[in-house]
């Protein structure tokens, strides 16, 4: 009888996991954006209704796994596209554990190039996986789904050096836009301002390099004029992130500030029309 009981609840168990998986690959109308909890860093992971999942940056460390692992089903072992916006370590860090750990179809990078240690671990690591590389151009536009479009805003050269080299995108699905600004500094925010304009306009504003004093200008954020603006830094940090004026400057445009370091990682979800957070 033991035994039989055994077997029935390993069937029980066992038929769980089944429909688990049947349940995530189905589609939905359902675009998911959590910026994870990496500590002091950026980390992105984009999932569209599909379940196409494209992951922006990785963190300073391994911390990026842990968020992963609270994010994405257990049995989920594989990430689309991985986009490193730019080659600093507290967007990079954790990438090189990203492919350890995961299946990586595909790499986008800025053209910007770096002498650092954690870069060139990074690019040996990519080179011999089979992920294939490509180098962000500006003005790319990723499909991700029907409707689900990633646009790059600037993606930078290979001169640049720093927080000028951040890639900026884009993302739209339906009517919600969310604006991911790597670390650029007020110079880049402007330049776009100027160069595109009202095109700016996103419900979600990922902060520009943590909240710092350099990032996120008046004339910008006028333009995005975001709902949300979310603080990917982490807690105690030792360069003050966020800065007291820039958390002013968006109050002023009533954006709703998010910050990890306070709520953990913050999920979006949004079917096109109406959107959430938790």
């Amino acid at each position: 009888m033991k035994l039989r009981w055994a077997a029935i609840v390993f069937l029980a168990i066992g038929n769980f996991f089944v429909w688990t998986i049947v349940w995530w690959s189905q589609p939905s109308d359902i675009l998911q954006v959590a910026f994870l909890d990496v500590g002091q860093g950026d980390s992105i992971l984009i999932t569209a209704p599909n379940k196409n999942q494209i992951l922006i940056d990785g963190g300073p460390n391994k911390k990026v796994i842990r968020a992963l692992g609270q994010t994405i089903p257990f049995f989920d072992r594989s990430i689309d596209l991985i986009i490193a916006t730019h080659p600093d370590l507290d967007h990079i860090g954790g990438l090189s554990d990203v492919f350890d750990r995961f299946i990586i179809l595909a790499y986008l990078a800025s053209p910007a190039i770096s002498e650092s240690a954690v870069f060139k671990t990074l690019q040996t690591k990519v080179d011999i996986e089979t992920a294939q590389q490509i180098i962000a151009v500006s003005g790319m536009k990723i499909i991700l789904d029907k409707n689900t479009i990633l646009e790059i805003f600037n993606a930078g050269t290979k001169d640049d050096k720093g927080n000028a080299a951040s890639l900026i995108a884009k993302l739209t699905y339906g009517e919600v836009d969310f604006l991911l600004m790597g670390d650029a500094p007020m110079e880049l925010e402007d330049k776009l301002a100027y160069k595109i304009g009202q095109k700016l306009e996103s419900e979600v504003l990922k902060v520009s390099h943590h909240g710092a004093k350099s990032s996120s200008s008046k004339n910008f954020l006028q333009k995005v004029s975001p709902r949300y603006a979310v603080i990917s830094a982490g807690a105690d940090n030792r360069y003050g992130h966020p800065h007291s004026e820039t958390l002013l400057r968006l109050k002023a445009v009533e954006a709703k500030i998010l910050q990890t370091k306070d709520l953990g990682t913050i999920i979006f979800e949004t079917d096109g029309h109406n959107l959430q957070h938790k």
